[in-house]
């Protein structure tokens, strides 16, 4: 395996794996799931707050994703990137002398990480971008894929790290160590060349980069409706993780390192998935495996709140965040298909605004868990989401056939 991957096209571009390992540990900062949602969880007792929090962490992405992906297209991604990855490692150095001092406070814990969400939201546009730059559009979803992978991957290990770093020395030490995952991910960025021989050639300005992707959005139907697919799925599927904290504590009786352990299985979910894809799934019709995913994800929903057993929530979480994370790079791919060259950056900024309506959805489960209970509010986001697959598969015939 590790033999196939090495003689992979992308792999053997020195850029591009520059850039998957500054990925890996830009990734670690997932682990603020971790940190975060605990400590409001324990400061408040309230799986709403912690609904509020996640929430307001990543509204940025509804607001400025398609801005980010525009200015993607128009700046050299490299120095963008170089300089939001600097940002994102003093905030998060902020952020754990706050906590570590014990003066941290509730407005703390919302504003500072939203702060630190509208960095790495913008990141995560320029990066997926910057990898069809660097492979081409032949290889875009091997090189996605291998991107992912070095996402689930840092979210694996940022994910124990920040947990046992939270049950050792408290909600600080899982900030410091974010800040440092950051610092190591600016010192590959740093190596970077090439822009990339499909770069994008960089022309106009920002109201004109609005208005070429507005038109377009207008007349490629295929181009609007996966997006709002993917604004559904985000709804539905992705806010699951809001639960995490009360669904360790509250049903399996575990601590903060349980919650770390149960996002690390969380992880490893998407590892094998991405394995799997990248080493024998590069055949086509990328759209039906999109609406697959979909109902292997709205099933295993299903699994994880009604589970009898850790050991089902377990296996249900691992099969959940492997289709979170196929949805992801089958419609992050799809959209970068869709539109011309120069417009990959927006294409990916408009991908980002439609997971930037996560927050509404984190609000939402976060009281339906309130009021409900995490079973119910789990079982009705499965329920709903394979209503969404059911409808995409009868509806979208060219979708299908992509």
């Amino acid at each position: 395996m590790i033999n196939k991957i090495m003689q992979s096209p992308v792999v053997k571009l020195r850029d591009f794996r520059l850039l998957a390992f500054s990925t890996f540990f830009e990734s670690v900062t997932r682990g603020e799931n971790v940190v975060l949602g605990w400590v409001i969880l324990e400061l408040t007792d309230s799986p709403f707050m912690v609904g509020l929090a996640m929430g307001i962490r990543h509204a940025p992405a509804f607001f400025l994703g398609i801005t980010a992906g525009t200015i993607s297209d128009l700046i050299d991604r490299r120095t963008l990137i170089r300089v939001l990855m600097a940002t994102a490692a003093l905030v998060a150095f902020l952020m754990g002398l706050l906590l570590a001092s014990g003066k941290a406070e509730l407005w703390h814990l919302l504003l500072i990480p939203a702060i630190g969400g509208t960095i790495h939201m913008t990141l995560n546009t320029i990066s997926r971008s910057f990898v069809f730059d660097l492979v081409g559009q032949e290889n875009g979803l091997l090189g996605m894929s291998y991107l992912s992978l070095a996402i689930r991957s840092g979210g694996m290990v940022g994910a124990l790290v920040v947990g046992f770093a939270l049950g050792e020395w408290g909600a600080g030490a899982g900030y410091f160590a974010i800040s440092v995952g950051c610092g190591c991910a600016f010192l590959f960025l740093a190596l970077i060349k090439s822009p990339g021989n499909s770069a994008p050639s960089r022309r106009g300005g920002l109201a004109n980069g609005f208005s070429e992707f507005w038109k377009e959005l207008k007349r490629n139907r295929t181009l609007s409706a996966l997006v709002l697919i993917v604004m559904s799925v985000e709804l539905f599927g992705f806010t699951s993780h809001t639960l995490m904290p009360s669904i360790a504590r509250d049903i399996w009786d575990m601590g903060p390192e349980g919650l770390g352990v149960l996002h690390a299985f969380s992880s490893a979910g998407g590892i094998i998935a991405i394995l799997l894809v990248s080493m024998f799934g590069q055949g086509g019709r990328h759209g039906l495996r999109f609406i697959i995913v979909l109902h292997v994800f709205g099933v295993a929903l299903l699994l994880l709140g009604l589970a009898p057993s850790v050991h089902i929530a377990i296996l249900a979480i691992v099969l959940m965040s492997g289709m979170m994370s196929l949805s992801d790079l089958f419609s992050q791919t799809l959209l970068q298909r869709l539109v011309p060259n120069d417009l990959r950056g927006r294409a990916m900024g408009a991908w980002t605004t439609a997971v930037g309506t996560g927050p509404l959805g984190n609000l939402e489960i976060g009281a339906l868990a309130s009021i409900l209970g995490v079973t119910t509010a789990l079982s009705l986001h499965g329920g709903a989401l394979i209503l969404l697959a059911i409808v995409t598969f009868v509806t979208f015939k060219n979708l299908r056939e992509i």
